[in-house]
């Protein structure tokens, strides 16, 4: 079989197009919005549960997993200046299946024993984190309603802490939620906003650009 070889003009373009894709890597980052801050809310664990691990769907002892639908949410924590950001705590806390969160102020109703309600890990080489869980439902009434989210809380050494939340692509309520609308500009708000890339299991990309 005759060995194909690219044109001598297609090879001689791709090769200098090469320098230049590692020179626009940096300012890739530098262009990078950074992670806007929100609220950490009422409902931060007053104490951290025993398991806390990455898998909020199960909860260690208990043999049922949590009612709703399971996604995963992955990431990374990157420098706006230098790019990924290794060995940083990255915590996510969340209401379940009922819209109710694991916390002693929680009024409505009784929370899902089976959801762990908390999670934590620590960054990759790469920056890379991953948490599986269950898809939110919205809680509150009225102009008090909150669309589904997931609190996330990012210790980096060295950094001041980052609280802020992680919305759904898609989502017809987050245009009436106050803390999404008070986001300045469509860029904050995309910069919240986790991309789909798996349909089948769920899961959604939300890197965090730190300052």
């Amino acid at each position: 079989m005759p060995i194909r070889r690219r044109p001598p003009d297609l090879l001689r373009r791709s090769l200098l197009a090469a320098p230049a894709l590692i020179v626009l890597v940096p300012e890739a980052f530098a262009a990078a919005i950074v992670t806007p801050a929100q609220t950490r809310g009422p409902y931060y664990p007053v104490a951290k549960p025993a398991d806390s691990d990455l898998d909020l769907t199960r909860v260690a002892g208990r043999s049922q997993r949590a009612e709703g639908e399971v996604i995963e949410v992955t990431g990374r924590v990157l420098s706006a200046r230098s790019g990924p950001v290794a060995g940083v705590g990255v915590e996510i806390w969340q209401a379940d299946n009922q819209g109710r969160y694991h916390h002693p102020r929680e009024s409505a109703g009784t929370a899902d024993p089976n959801f762990q309600g908390f999670g934590a890990v620590r960054t990759g080489a790469a920056g890379d984190f991953l948490f599986r869980t269950i898809r939110p439902r919205f809680y509150g009434s009225g102009a008090f309603t909150r669309t589904p989210h997931v609190h996330f809380r990012v210790v980096a050494p060295g950094r001041p802490e980052l609280v802020t939340q992680m919305y759904f692509p898609g989502e017809a309520m987050n245009a009436r939620d106050a803390l999404f609308r008070s986001l300045p500009g469509e860029a904050a708000r995309d910069a919240l906003t986790a991309v789909l890339e798996a349909a089948d299991l769920p899961r959604y990309r939300f890197d965090i650009v730190l300052a």
